[in-house]
């Protein structure tokens, strides 16, 4: 499947395809000596963001890093947000807390734990929640850790305190791959170090969270080790909400002066139980009440990688193989319907190679990289249905004497081949080209009705042109036009048929066919440092997608996935810092984000009328105003080292899921007993507060978060509420509600850290 030219000029293309016809067929190796010769005198720049901000570093024209499998330096035009990981409370939740921190990310939570939230970056959602469409990729080590069976992301599993740097680059990944609509989130590991280490630390919090860590690294006869265990137990905010988790890294690796090479092994077992959303009507009474007690999700994890990389005919060669499998359990249970037990095992394995060349082009430096990845997926899907006291019998399609209900294998082939150039014409002027080739095939065989058996193949080309360019030497600008694409999950291809709807993940079968979403974005950015402490970065986007697979629900229990024609996301991203006299930092980020419909669509809905969203109606759950702002101060106290942060997070309002037409009032209920209640979740302000005292052996950070014990709501959907009033008696007949999740209140976390 190719580009579609009505989303790109025929210049662009054009242009893009005399650069690449430049890289891949112009490169000299003789053109060395000179590109090695300019590097040295040539301007330079990077972006880092600590948090909620961006300064400069250095960049040189020629480019040989910001490939598939190097770290990203922004010495291709991007934007890159570097996340500083010690602003958050340690534990399950570092993650996604870090990353919600970021210009332009907000947060939302419809699984009823803190553990389990989703994020919405550039309109575009990363989440752990099956269902949920996903436009970001994340890599641990250059391995893509997005589940395969609907490309979730378990940010419980992702092991944060081995973590040495995570990065998130904005915009479509072309080199990246499948789910990089919004970005790619990259993460690097710890190695062990020639000064050794050892840590340990003990955690404590609100609503009964404790935890604890242990962290050692070193090297010994070349050999670099580093170990972290981590295990945590909380009893929640919300009834029957508690939280269990348990993580061991290890990485074993051993660098020469040109070569490198390493292992990593992870095993993880959590259990985490979820409230999901409240109707109203309970979330009046009692904000810590939980409508389906009982849910929980029980992942275990274990994850092996082998990367490194050497010298090889004048570049550098890289390559990574892995084996992933995550096999979990998600119980839901229903009102009113028998309750869903899930086990779905998902077995990952592949690898990617690349080769990177520094050359020239009639005498202009060159960074020149190939590359391929390819992976298997394996996944099985065994779903059962679990009678409860209001619906004593198995569902009428299942088993009925196990309960069985779907019992479905898929086999997925991903793989690609990849291309990418940076031609350096001047030490101020840089030409970035890539291309990506991928095919995946998707097999879905049922075990119980092979009626329902069918298989799914994509193919797609993804081109990216940009250019970097300086004003000054304290000014740098950028400039790309970018594509990408998602390929449909299995889960999504198995749940496409409006006319029998899924109660996820429930009901597989070969549905009729998904289109892959596709995405063009352009995209220009500025970033200013006046002097050094002081900063300014702003991006101005635009990226418009064809067939984007959304989610609609049928009603709070059952949906299916479908196809829009076209959507848009638009907006400005702003963010700066400024050092002060006397160690005090200022920071601050401001984000404008539009998420709308292009096309006409009717979804399905709860609301009284069915609910059909036009061009210009924004998407649900996509604030359209993003803020932070906050100060820090940074004391040196004898041998002592003092470090307080105080910040302020805040989105606008959000119109609740099942309002795509974004009406600001909806009248529910019956004529005579009818009421009208806002189509939207308020907007909010949360503020939290770092302080940490570190002494040469010993550390202690205090986090309060929702310093002001503001009461808000971070999601709602329109749905049925069968079972009434909270303690009174059941309706006639289900009623119509907002089902809202409460956010957190004030919360107290200390840690207590002890470093050898």
């Amino acid at each position: 499947m190719g580009v579609d030219v009505r989303e790109i000029e025929g210049t662009t293309i054009a242009i893009l395809i005399a650069t690449l016809l430049a890289v891949l067929v112009g490169a000299s190796p003789e053109g060395v000596a000179a590109q090695q010769r300019d590097t040295t005198a040539a301007h330079a720049r990077a972006d880092t963001t600590r948090g909620d901000t961006a300064t400069a570093q250095i960049l040189a024209p020629t480019v040989v890093t910001g490939t598939r499998l190097s770290p990203v330096d922004e010495r291709t035009p991007v934007q890159v947000d570097e996340i500083r990981l010690d602003d958050v409370p340690p534990g399950p939740t570092a993650a996604a807390d870090a990353i919600a921190r970021l210009p332009g990310v907000s947060i939302f939570d419809d699984q009823g734990t803190r553990t389990q939230p989703t994020l919405e970056i550039r309109g575009f959602r990363l989440s752990p929640v099956v269902g949920v469409s996903q436009g970001v990729s994340v890599f641990l080590d250059g391995v893509r850790i997005n589940e395969p069976d609907a490309q979730e992301v378990n940010f419980d599993l992702i092991p944060m305190d081995a973590i040495e740097k995570a990065e998130l680059v904005r915009g479509p990944g072309t080199l990246y791959g499948k789910n990089s609509l919004a970005g790619a989130l990259l993460l690097t590991t710890r190695r062990g170090t020639f000064t050794p280490e050892m840590s340990a630390a003990f955690e404590a919090g609100a609503f009964g969270y404790l935890g604890g860590r242990v962290n050692a690294g070193g090297v010994i006869d070349d050999v670099d080790g580093y170990v972290m265990a981590h295990a945590t137990d909380e009893d929640g905010y919300r009834d029957e909400t508690t939280a269990r988790t348990r993580q061991v890294f290890v990485n074993l690796g051993r660098k020469g002066t040109n070569t490198d090479l390493a292992m990593s092994v992870m095993y993880a077992r959590d259990r985490i139980y979820q409230a999901g959303s409240l109707p109203e009507s309970w979330l009046r009474v009692d904000r810590r009440a939980n409508f389906t007690g009982g849910d929980f999700f029980e992942p275990e994890l274990w994850h092996i990688a082998v990367r490194g990389e050497q010298p090889f005919a004048g570049g550098m060669i890289r390559g990574n193989a892995f084996r992933r499998d995550n096999d979990y359990q998600q119980f839901n249970v229903n009102v009113d319907a028998p309750s869903t037990d899930a086990h779905v095992d998902n077995t990952s394995k592949g690898g990617t190679l690349e080769w990177t060349l520094p050359t020239a082009v009639a005498g202009m430096p060159l960074g020149l990289t190939v590359g391929a990845e390819y992976s298997r997926n394996d996944i099985a899907y065994r779903i059962f249905s679990v009678p409860t006291t209001s619906a004593p019998e198995y569902d009428d399609e299942c088993d009925q004497t196990n309960g069985l209900c779907e019992n479905a294998r898929v086999h997925e082939d991903d793989a690609a081949l990849y291309a990418q150039g940076v031609l350096s014409v001047t030490p101020a002027f840089a030409v970035t080209a890539s291309v990506r080739g991928d095919y995946v095939r998707i097999p879905f065989r049922d075990l119980r009705d092979p009626g329902n058996d069918g298989t799914n193949s994509y193919r797609r080309f993804s081109p990216r042109l940009g250019v970097n360019y300086y004003v000054s030497p304290a000014i740098r600008g950028y400039a790309a036009v970018s594509t990408g694409f998602r390929a449909p999950a299995p889960l999504e291809l198995a749940c496409a048929d409006e006319t029998s709807p899924c109660s996820l993940p429930f009901a597989l079968g070969d549905d009729p066919p998904l289109h892959p979403s596709t995405v063009v974005n352009y995209e220009t950015g500025m970033d200013w440092e006046p002097r050094e402490g002081a900063s300014l970065d702003i991006v101005g986007f635009r990226e418009d997608a064809r067939d984007e697979i959304v989610f609609v629900a049928s009603n709070t229990t059952t949906g299916f996935f479908q196809n829009i024609d076209r959507a848009r996301r638009q907006g400005i991203e702003a963010s700066g810092s400024l050092t002060l006299p006397a160690g005090i930092r200022i920071f601050g980020s401001y984000a404008l984000i539009d998420a709308t419909y292009q096309s006409p669509v009717l979804l399905a809905s709860e609301m009284p009328e069915p609910d059909s969203a036009y061009p210009g109606d924004r998407f649900p759950l996509s604030p359209r105003h993003r803020g932070s702002v906050g100060v820090e101060l940074t004391r040196t106290l004898g041998k002592s080292l003092l470090d307080v942060q105080l910040s302020v997070n805040a989105v606008s309002s959000q119109y609740l899921r099942g309002n795509d037409h974004n009406l600001d009032e909806v009248e529910l209920g019956e004529d005579g007993e009818s009421r009208v209640v806002s189509g939207s979740v308020s907007g909010y302000a949360v503020t939290s507060l770092r302080l940490r005292y570190e002494l040469p052996h010993v550390a202690v950070t205090g986090y309060v978060q929702n310093i002001f014990d503001r009461e808000y709501e971070t999601f709602g959907i329109f749905g049925e509420n069968p079972a009434g009033p909270i303690g009174g008696p059941r309706p006639p007949a289900p009623v119509v509600e907002r089902f809202l999740s409460p956010g957190y209140p004030r919360t107290l976390n200390v840690s207590v850290e002890v470093r050898r």
